[in-house]
C-alpha cells in the first residue's frame, strides 16, 4: 500500500468511531459493527442520500459537542430543503489547505478578491482560510449584496490592484460585461490580476477557456459542496485532482449498487475521511462524475475527476443522454459565446433562449445546425434579451442562475 492507502485506511477508521456519534448514524449503522470496519469493506455500507440529511433535520449529522463548533452553512440549492453542514475550527482549517492544492498557488505576494457570498455558502470562508494560511490578503467583496454591486468590485480590483479573483463562474461573466458596458477592457485593463478561482457552478471545458478570453488570465476550478467541503482542485494543467487525505470517491451506477468502470461516468459517492462536525459516510449526492487513475503531467498520480453536472439535470431522448457538461460544452462553442443562454426541455427537443452584446453575429439558422449537430436532438433557438444590463450596473444583487428548464408532468417547459 502507498503512505496516502495507509492514511486513509487510518483515517477512514477513525472516522467510522467518530461518526456514530451523531443520530444520523446513530440510526443508519444501527445493524453493522461498531468496531473494526476496514476501508475495503466501505461497500457493506449503507448509502447516505439527500432525503436521509433533510429528513435528520439540522442536528443529525452533527457528530462533536455544540461547543466544538465554530460555524454553521447550509447548502443553498434552487430546489428542496437546504441541508444542514457543521464545521469545528480544524474542519475550516482543513477546508483552506484543501483549496491551497489548487495550481493557482498562492502566495503572500497575492491580495484575493472574494466574489462568493459570505452567507450561509461555504466557498467564500474556505477561500478566505486558503489565503491566510499562504499569507494572502484578503478583500471580501460577497457577492449577492447591495453592499458590492458590479461597478464596486471593478473598482476594487483595479485600485487595490487585486491578484486573484475567486467566485462563481457567472459572476465573473457577469463582471466582464460591466466592465465592458464601463467602456473598459477586462483583457487589458487589470494588469495585476494573475489568476481567477471558480467553484459553485458547473465549469466546462470550453466555459472555462471562454473565462480565461475574457479575463486574459487561467482559470482554476474547485469541486465541492457544503455538506463535504472541497473534494477536488485544479492544477496548472487543467485536471482535478481529488484531494485523497480528507475523501474516498466511489463512482456508483445510478441505483448505487456496483461501482461503474474506471474513467465511465456515474454517481458521485463520497466519504468525508477528516471531517469532524458532521462526517458523511457514502454521500450519494446525486451529481454525475468520473474519476480516472494515472499520472499527471503536474505530477501528480492519484484519481482525476471530471463532474458532468447533477441527476436532476440529465435529458434523455432515446437513446441519447445529455448532461449538463454536454450542454454546456455545445452552449460554449458558440462564437461569440452568449451573455446569457437558458435550455428548456421540450418534448421533441431542446428549446435555447441566448442573449449576447454581439448577437448581430449570430445567425439563427447556423446556431440551431450546429447546436442540434454536437447535442444530436433537435433543437430551436431564440435570440433574446436575458440580461436587464441597466440592473448590472445598479445595486440590484444577483440571483443564483438556472441554466436548464425540465418539463414537468410531461408538458413542455
Amino acid at each position: 500500500m502507498s503512505d496516502i492507502d495507509i492514511e486513509r485506511a487510518r483515517k477512514f477508521q477513525e472516522m467510522y468511531k467518530r461518526i456514530q456519534k451523531s443520530p444520523l448514524y446513530k440510526w443508519k449503522l444501527a445493524d453493522h459493527d461498531v468496531n473494526g470496519m476496514e476501508l475495503d469493506q466501505i461497500q457493506t455500507l449503507p448509502l447516505t442520500t439527500k432525503k436521509d440529511l433533510r429528513e435528520a433535520g439540522i442536528f443529525g449529522p452533527l457528530a462533536v459537542d455544540r461547543k466544538e463548533i465554530a460555524q454553521y452553512h447550509e447548502s443553498t440549492g434552487t430546489t428542496g430543503v437546504p441541508s444542514a453542514s457543521w464545521f469545528t475550527q480544524e474542519d475550516l482549517q482543513i477546508g483552506g489547505r484543501q483549496l491551497k492544492e489548487c495550481g493557482v498557488r498562492l502566495t503572500s505576494e497575492d491580495l484575493v478578491l472574494i466574489r462568493f457570498p459570505y452567507a450561509m455558502a461555504l466557498p467564500a470562508f474556505l477561500m478566505q482560510h486558503a489565503a491566510w494560511q499562504t499569507g494572502a490578503g484578503v478583500v471580501p467583496a460577497s457577492g449577492r449584496t447591495v453592499v458590492t454591486p458590479y461597478p464596486r468590485v471593478l473598482s476594487l480590483l483595479k485600485n487595490l490592484s487585486v491578484t486573484v479573483m475567486a467566485g462563481l463562474p457567472r459572476e465573473m461573466e457577469l463582471l466582464a460585461e460591466v466592465a465592458r458596458l464601463g467602456g473598459s477592457k477586462p483583457s487589458k485593463d487589470f494588469p495585476a490580476l494573475r489568476a481567477i478561482c471558480v467553484a459553485g457552478e458547473l465549469m466546462s471545458d470550453k466555459r472555462r477557456k471562454h473565462i480565461e478570453k475574457l479575463w486574459n488570465v487561467p482559470v482554476f476550478n474547485m469541486y465541492g459542496s457544503t455538506e463535504t467541503a472541497n473534494i477536488a482542485t485544479m492544477c496548472e494543467h487543467g485536471n482535478m485532482h481529488i484531494v485523497e487525505q480528507d475523501f474516498f470517491v466511489e463512482v456508483l451506477n445510478e441505483n448505487g449498487s456496483n461501482s461503474v468502470e474506471d474513467g465511465e461516468r456515474g454517481f458521485a459517492t463520497i466519504t468525508t475521511l477528516s471531517h469532524q462536525g458532521s462526517p458523511l459516510l457514502r454521500y450519494f449526492n446525486e451529481d454525475i462524475i468520473s474519476v480516472e487513475h494515472g499520472l499527471c503531467n503536474c505530477g501528480r498520480t492519484g484519481a482525476k475527476l471530471v463532474h458532468y453536472g447533477r441527476s436532476k439535470d440529465r435529458i434523455c431522448f432515446g437513446s441519447t443522454v445529455l448532461d449538463a457538461m454536454d450542454i454546456q460544452e455545445a452552449v460554449y462553442s458558440l462564437s461569440p459565446a452568449p451573455d446569457a443562454w437558458k435550455v428548456i426541455e421540450q418534448e421533441e427537443g431542446l428549446h435555447l433562449l441566448l442573449d449576447s452584446h454581439d448577437s448581430q453575429k449570430w445567425s439563427e439558422e447556423n446556431v440551431r445546425s450546429l447546436l442540434s449537430s454536437r447535442l444530436k436532438v433537435p433543437v430551436t433557438v431564440e435570440i433574446t434579451t436575458m440580461v436587464d444590463r441597466m440592473d448590472l450596473i445598479d445595486n440590484t444583487p444577483s440571483i443564483k442562475p438556472v441554466y436548464i428548464k425540465k418539463r414537468s408532468h410531461g408538458t413542455s417547459g
